[in-house]
């Protein structure tokens, strides 16, 4: 899938789908939103999770909302920072 989001966002879709080459499993999904969250937009957000994950950008606003409001286990978010930090966490977080 081409990068057509938003120039900011193209370094984190890169990131995002070289650490998940087989799609994001739902078991990481909040996991990675809740990490993302701090480093994004509610719109940046929803439209790099969209273009990544392949769902509505629309559903994805809701699953922030929900993730802000209940965050997912420590030991999830931490094997998300983990994966991630692999393929370039800090520097796309960086460039926020």
């Amino acid at each position: 899938m081409p990068d057509t989001q938003h120039p900011t966002l193209s370094g984190a879709a890169r990131m995002l789908r070289s650490a998940y080459p087989g799609g994001m499993p739902d078991t990481a999904y909040f996991a990675v939103l809740a990490l993302l969250y701090e480093h994004f937009s509610d719109r940046h957000l929803s439209e790099l999770m969209a273009a990544v994950t392949g769902k509505a950008a629309a559903l994805v606003l809701n699953d922030i909302y929900a993730c802000a409001s209940s965050k997912p286990a420590p030991s999830a978010i931490a094997a998300a920072w983990n994966l991630l930090v692999r393929h370039g966490l800090q520097a796309v977080c960086a460039e926020d």
